[in-house]
């Protein structure tokens, strides 16, 4: 998209990525029947450790860079993409802005790719880019995992 730059994720992004991830993914099959106190607390830690150890894109208006529309979060395993988050703010969305993301963080439809949460939007998603739903690399973060967490 012309209308769109693309820069790295920044202190003063932190609240919108949060609120938006955590709302999204809410209502997702994965949490639907967490209770909030307990998904709300805890799906904020896991956020916070992918991250800190993924690449994260914002896209905002070229001319204010504190109106944004978007962000990717993605990382690489073994020379496979992985998204984890791909959101686009809803008046934003259906204008290229998360092929944009996508291509930003190295995607190609020609080889899959896999995403770890999977919602309404993923599934729409998954088939048009070739995305294959892997949660499991979320259980298995060693890249993930703060070794002063344990003292």
């Amino acid at each position: 998209m012309e209308n769109c730059r693309l820069r790295p994720l920044v202190e003063e992004d932190y609240p919108f990525l949060y609120n938006s991830w955590l709302k999204s993914y809410r209502f997702s099959p994965f949490a639907e029947r967490i209770t909030n106190t307990i998904y709300f607390e805890d799906h904020h830690k896991l956020i916070e450790r992918i991250i800190k150890n993924s690449k994260c894109l914002v896209a905002c208006n070229p001319s204010d860079p504190s109106q944004l529309y978007g962000y990717a979060v993605a990382g690489e395993d073994d020379g496979i993409l992985i998204i984890h988050f791909l959101y686009v703010k809803h008046t934003f969305r259906n204008m290229g802005i998360g092929k944009t993301l996508l291509d930003a963080v190295g995607h190609d439809s020609s080889s899959a790719a896999v995403y770890t949460h999977h919602t309404r939007m993923a599934d729409k998603l998954a088939s048009k880019h070739n995305f294959v739903y892997h949660p499991y690399l979320l259980f298995d973060l060693p890249k993930l995992e703060v070794a002063d967490e344990q003292s």
